[in-house]
């Protein structure tokens, strides 16, 4: 039986000379050990996520945090997601440091990805799991 997880889109943004870490997602239920994400899926639900950033630029100044990682897409498990994200979410919030967020969020995520944007490519997904840390 397939495990739960969620597909969530992370956006590290900065609004007024504050930190924001708007999320969206879905719940799907396909483990694949190929690390390939649902590609309709995902550009959904970072479609979905953009369009909501959008709109907040009607209220103030609105500025994603870092190109390399200011978007991300990850598969998460329930469980983590309920008990982990909210902790990692507010301590970025509170700090800007986004090497330790990616650093936890791939000690708690089963795939990760940072999303780029490449003109006549399209959506760009680069795998941050198995990327090495220096």
């Amino acid at each position: 039986m397939d495990e739960q997880k969620y597909l969530i889109a992370i956006a590290l943004a900065e609004q007024n000379k504050k930190r924001l870490m708007p999320l969206g997602g879905k719940t799907f239920t396909r483990v694949d050990a190929s690390k390939q994400t649902p590609k309709k899926e995902a550009e959904k639900i970072i479609l979905d996520l953009l369009l909501r950033l959008f709109q907040r630029t009607t209220e103030g100044n609105l500025k994603i945090s870092n190109h390399e990682t200011g978007l991300l897409l990850a598969e998460i498990r329930f469980e983590d997601m309920n008990n982990n994200l909210p902790i990692i979410k507010s301590n970025w919030i509170n700090t800007g440091n986004t090497d330790n967020l990616i650093d936890k969020l791939k000690s708690i995520c089963s795939n990760l990805w940072s999303i780029q944007y490449k003109k006549h490519e399209g959506i760009i997904l680069n795998d941050l799991k198995d990327e090495n840390l220096t």
